[in-house]
């Protein structure tokens, strides 16, 4: 086993390594879209918010085709995009900047909205410890994204072998649970500042995991439990559950390739037997963030450090396309 050590944490990518129901309302997303009813094509260079049924509940979702996605004729590969718990898919989208990244690659981009009130949108990632009212109400996730990408394939050119999903904290554990429960929806997925939060992952075999993490998380701790800023009453598995459960599946080899994408981000990467891959980057001294963009303003407030050198939202797209 090859292993690496940076800030007291040890890198090593191994195998074997409610009450009564609330009224949950889906959310348009908090921004401006074109709201367009079933089958109506998706505009290209637009931004169009769909809404689908799931589980009994309406739900919503927006979606993104690059002017030159239409243009070329063909499928496209689709990113999904999770906010994180509390979070808002529009804002998220913008802040990670993903729509510059899509009209760069030629790629769809789908961004989910949580359930809640007002703005502000929670999932359900089947935690061991609920956090939020998805959770405590059950709410299935996963018939929502069955759902949605059965509407968006009806409505743009979709490539179903090249989907991938990208989600940060809460919307990483959604990422990593329908990656377990949903085989063969997603090719690759990528969670950052995040853990594999349920029980159990079943079925993760052929889906490709980049996972990306502070050493100072205090959210959602890499090491597992329960940080300084946890919601209350979460005991976070630690992260290298779901980076052993994933090379397991995939029979990774035991040695991994180490790599320095930025000066304060180190990434080991493995090979697995059906051409996946599983890498860990961590960001040295990173809190709960995605890296390389602005601060949000609880971030400058309690100090939290997010890098300005690793630009993840790139990172991320690159290694999804590269996991066909």
């Amino acid at each position: 086993m090859r292993a690496l050590r940076i800030a007291g944490i040890s890198l090593g990518l191994v195998l074997g390594l409610g009450a009564c129901m609330p009224d949950i309302a889906a959310i348009g997303g908090g921004g401006k879209g074109r709201s367009v009813s079933l089958g109506t094509p998706a505009a290209a260079g637009g931004l169009d918010q769909r809404t689908v049924m799931a589980a009994g509940l309406e739900r919503s979702y927006h979606i993104y085709v690059p002017k030159s996605v239409a243009a070329a004729g063909g499928s496209a590969p689709a990113i999904v995009t999770f906010h994180g718990g509390g979070g808002n898919a529009l804002e998220f989208a913008k802040r990670i900047d993903i729509r510059r990244v899509a009209d760069a690659r030629g790629m769809i981009v789908l961004a989910p909205q949580g359930v809640g009130r007002g703005d502000k949108g929670f999932w359900n990632a089947g935690s061991i410890s609920p956090v939020g009212m998805a959770e405590r109400n059950n709410v299935d996730d996963l018939a929502f994204i069955q759902a949605m990408l059965r509407d968006a394939a009806s409505v743009a050119p979709i490539d179903p072998s090249r989907v991938y999903a990208a989600g940060l904290s809460k919307g990483g554990m959604l990422a990593y649970h329908a990656a377990c429960n949903l085989p063969g929806t997603f090719t690759a997925i990528a969670a950052v500042a995040s853990t594999l939060s349920a029980a159990d992952c079943p079925n993760p075999q052929g889906v490709s995991l980049l996972h990306i993490h502070g050493t100072d998380d205090k959210n959602v701790p890499f090491s597992g439990g329960s940080g300084e800023m946890s919601a209350k009453g979460a005991n976070w598995p630690p992260a290298s559950l779901g980076i052993e459960r994933f090379s397991a599946a995939n029979q990774c080899a035991p040695q991994a390739q180490v790599m320095r994408p930025a000066q304060d981000t180190t990434c080991q990467v493995t090979s697995c037997a059906g051409g996946e891959k599983v890498e860990l980057c961590l960001v040295e001294g990173g809190g709960h963030a995605w890296p390389g963009i602005e601060p949000a303003p609880w971030q400058q407030k309690y100090g939290v450090y997010v890098s300005p050198y690793f630009k993840a939202t790139d990172f991320v797209v690159d290694f999804l396309l590269s996991s066909n």
